[in-house]
């Protein structure tokens, strides 16, 4: 799992952060007109308008999703943002707009948004607290977007920080909504990995 961590860490690097002093960190999209988008992030599965309604996402609140899970275990994703993020407003219009990402997400997970600086009430593991206080104390998330990973008992299987592309993200919903990253490295995965 720690090389899992490794590679993710060193293949996502494109984040936003308040207290960015990192001066590698990749500028923001949505602030910065001189950002240009890697070739590879296009994917070939955006829909158009019409298709919308087929392929989106069902997004959930928290709650919702863990209440779902008890009723029909899946694991739980989440979508760690803020409002001002230029690179979480990118993935949401790129990647998870992607109608294999969208299908897959749907099948395997109950999806969440979730807010890092929300001071929105939720119920983690039966404790009271904030979106914001879910985000950073017990996922650890500081910087943004960042995708966090559940089992349907809320136990957290992997936080991983920064932008993802469609096939980036496709991958990595598939190690782990099939259990893969349990039995095989990243690396093992990756070589015998086929999209859909």
């Amino acid at each position: 799992m720690k090389t899992f961590i490794k590679i993710l860490a060193l293949a996502v690097v494109l984040s936003c952060s308040k207290k960015n002093t990192d001066k590698t960190v990749a500028k923001d999209p949505a602030t910065d007109p001189v950002v240009q988008t890697p070739a590879n992030t296009t994917s070939n599965n955006i829909i158009t308008e019409e298709e919308t309604s087929k392929a989106d996402i069902k997004w959930m609140s928290y709650d919702e999703a863990v209440k779902q899970a008890k009723k029909k275990p899946k694991k739980i994703f989440i979508d760690v943002y803020t409002d001002w993020c230029g690179w979480c407003k990118k993935m949401d219009k790129t990647t998870f707009k992607d109608a294999t990402v969208a299908q897959y997400m749907n099948e395997k997970y109950y999806a969440v948004k979730l807010n890092a600086e929300s001071e929105k009430t939720v119920s983690y593991q039966g404790k009271q607290m904030t979106e914001k206080q879910l985000a950073a104390n017990i996922f650890k998330v500081t910087g943004y977007p960042s995708t966090v990973y559940l089992e349907s008992s809320e136990k957290i299987i992997q936080p991983i920080p920064g932008y993802m592309d469609a096939t980036t993200l496709d991958k990595i919903l598939h190690y782990i909504g099939e259990d893969h990253y349990k039995t095989q490295t990243w690396e093992q995965f990756q070589m015998s990995y086929k999209s859909e």
